[in-house]
């Protein structure tokens, strides 16, 4: 079940998320710098597959919060920060990290510019993203987030058919969103993107007050596609029928929000290595 993990943003996710659930993979992000060697440590002594969600450490000089993006933005200075950002966390995790996540596409900031500038911008930050792959050995997969009009298949294919050292991280909460705000066609997109997909995050929410009030809310089979909640079930399956090697990581905390039915989280894990096991 080594395609199977939890975002962990603390050391103590180690033990706590991974080990006493029986994962042996783990997504790091934004964790204290004096703790990054224990971390290496500690996935060397548990054999823990290991990836990142760019920032790994907390960075006092980037803008808050940290996973807010700026690649797809008409401003160059914000650019140039981003992928300062980006370099900085692969040169961290050279060596030890099967891959590292960046959000793109992302909404740009200011929208003073044009369509078309707005995805030769974009097209140019992949291209940096690639040189930044290939400098450090590292993979990167990239997620979409937010209202962007380049959250589309069609550029997406374009940008990973040029870019082979980039890969496509499917997060199912934010996709449910879209699909609710813009209309997005969620297992079309899941089907046609499958064969470009590196990794999956994976939490859910019914709607944009879901989000707002608990933000990433664990998955769980109690979650009914009929009441707004993502369909994992049919996601899981429709990316795995192409793309049996994708990382799937439960992007989420281990508390289940009180007020949508206090659920164990744990029982959503048993239910999704069901669910991979019937899939691949």
């Amino acid at each position: 079940m080594n395609k199977l993990g939890f975002h962990c943003k603390a050391l103590s996710h180690i033990q706590d998320r991974l080990l006493s659930n029986g994962l042996q993979r783990g997504e790091f992000y934004n964790m204290p710098p004096g703790d990054t060697a224990d971390l290496q440590r500690l996935v060397k002594q548990h054999r823990l597959a290991a990836s990142v969600h760019t920032p790994l450490v907390q960075t006092p000089w980037y803008p808050d919060p940290p996973t807010w993006a700026f690649l797809c933005d008409p401003d160059q200075e914000k650019r140039t920060l981003n992928l300062r950002l980006i370099e900085e966390t692969l040169c961290r995790v050279q060596g030890w990290a099967e891959y590292v996540v960046v959000h793109f596409p992302s909404p740009p900031v200011s929208d003073s510019d044009g369509p078309e500038e707005i995805r030769n911008i974009a097209e140019e930050s992949a291209l940096k993203l690639a040189q930044l792959s290939r400098k450090y050995g590292t993979p990167i997969h990239v997620e979409g987030f937010g209202p962007s009009p380049l959250l589309s298949v069609d550029f997406l294919k374009q940008v990973l058919a040029q870019c082979p050292e980039l890969r496509y991280c499917f997060d199912t909460g934010h996709m449910n969103l879209a699909a609710k705000r813009d209309g997005l066609d969620i297992f079309h997109f899941a089907q046609e993107m499958s064969p470009y997909i590196g990794s999956m995050h994976l939490w859910n929410a019914r709607n944009f007050d879901d989000y707002v009030h608990f933000r990433h809310i664990p998955v769980h089979p109690g979650q009914r596609p009929e009441q707004g909640w993502a369909d994992i079930p049919r996601l899981v399956k429709t990316v795995l029928a192409q793309n049996d090697s994708c990382a799937i990581i439960l992007e989420s905390n281990d508390g289940y929000p009180a007020e949508l039915g206090g659920y164990d989280y744990r029982e959503g894990i048993a239910w999704l290595k069901q669910l991979i096991t019937i899939s691949s």
